[in-house]
């Protein structure tokens, strides 16, 4: 019987059902196998080269992946601190004050808008 000369490891799991903690530990054990495989095994230097290739891709792209998720986290928390912040403005004026800052808010976005409309033009 001859040795097969490719394994493919493969698992997709649905991003709803599984908690972080253990997604991270199905993904480093993933990764410590490949480790002792490379280090255990037999392979030629060009087969040992694409798997460290390989694993240094996929981690960057998971380190890219989470950079992203926190980003987006971070600017979400942002743009409430800033409603929050507004809305807080807003009740602390009276009904006059109220009506100039929504006035000018209003005249801020227009000129936002045209402004954008000229770059597109």
């Amino acid at each position: 019987m001859t040795a097969r000369k490719r394994i493919t490891l493969e698992i997709t799991l649905p991003s709803s059902s599984t908690n972080p903690e253990q997604l991270q530990r199905l993904v480093s054990a993933f990764i410590r196998l490949t480790d002792h495989l490379v280090a255990n095994a037999h392979f030629r230097p060009e087969v040992l080269r694409k798997v460290k290739a390989t694993r240094e891709d996929e981690t960057r792209k998971l380190k890219r992946a989470i950079e992203e998720e926190t980003k987006d986290e971070r600017e979400l928390k942002l743009a409430e601190k800033k409603k929050a912040d507004r809305d807080a403005k807003l009740r602390a004026m009276s009904a006059a004050d109220q009506k100039k800052f929504l006035e000018k808010e209003r005249q801020k976005e227009a000129k936002d808008a045209m402004k954008k409309q000229s770059r597109k033009g």
